[in-house]
């Protein structure tokens, strides 16, 4: 990581999103996108969260941070007729002026409920109290809601799956587990089948390579995201 040149460069204008495909592979076509924070560098250097984020909590800018991607991903899929995610986390869902803000942004943008936000099972299961308070006001927003590594500690399905929401990302390293673990497989099935029962929609994340397509397939999962489709780019092919 070369942390000088975050440093030197670091300016969350130069934050932007790429876009990276959830697929329905019964139809092989793209459903809808993750926006993913990405810092460029005036040289063009790619820089991942992981490697800016210790500044933008140093600058105190983690909520703006989470405001400009989601306001350039609006604008980005404004007239496009395609559902994407932003990603937030504990500090946004517990700002009340996060919502206001989307909000303000949606009042006339073409089909909100084209818009979700992805948490964490973590996030979520540690503030159930919030969360139901926060999901209720994206219900009145039409934004959906995403829970991300789902599965990771087996004892949360239930609490999660009981939860008002729209989709559930199942835990990369479960989709890992089912190339080689039958139980795993049986694991995952089984909790595939509860979400699909609640008409929770199931995307199984950090698909690389066909054979673990087949696999989730065989699951009967519907929708799949990973490096096997395509990295993050900063355009979509809709653009």
């Amino acid at each position: 990581m070369h942390i000088k040149e975050v440093t030197e460069h670091f300016d969350l204008d130069r934050v932007v999103p790429f876009f990276q495909p959830i697929m329905d592979v019964s139809q092989d076509t793209v459903w809808r996108f993750e926006c993913l924070a990405r810092l460029v560098t005036p040289c063009e250097q790619t820089f991942l969260p992981s490697e800016f984020l210790y500044l933008v909590e140093r600058q105190q800018s983690v909520e703006r941070l989470t405001e400009t991607i989601f306001n350039r991903s609006a604008m980005y899929f404004r007239d496009l007729n395609v559902a994407w995610n932003i990603n937030i986390g504990m500090q946004d869902m517990l700002n009340p002026a996060l919502l206001d803000n989307l909000a303000e942004v949606l009042t006339d943008y073409p089909n909100p409920e084209r818009v979700s936000l992805e948490l964490t099972a973590a996030v979520v299961l540690n503030n159930i109290d919030a969360f139901n308070q926060f999901a209720l006001r994206c219900q009145d927003l039409k934004i959906g809601i995403y829970i991300d590594h789902f599965g990771a500690t087996p004892g949360n399905i239930n609490s999660i799956l009981s939860l008002p929401i729209n989709g559930i990302k199942i835990a990369g390293g479960l989709i890992a587990q089912i190339m080689e673990s039958q139980q795993s497989f049986e694991f995952v099935e089984h909790l595939t089948q509860q979400a699909q029962a609640k008409g929770i929609s199931v995307v199984a994340v950090h698909v690389e390579d066909k054979a673990t397509l087949d696999r989730i397939k065989d699951l009967g999962i519907r929708y799949a995201q990973g490096f096997y489709f395509s990295l993050p780019q900063p355009d979509t092919p809709t653009n």
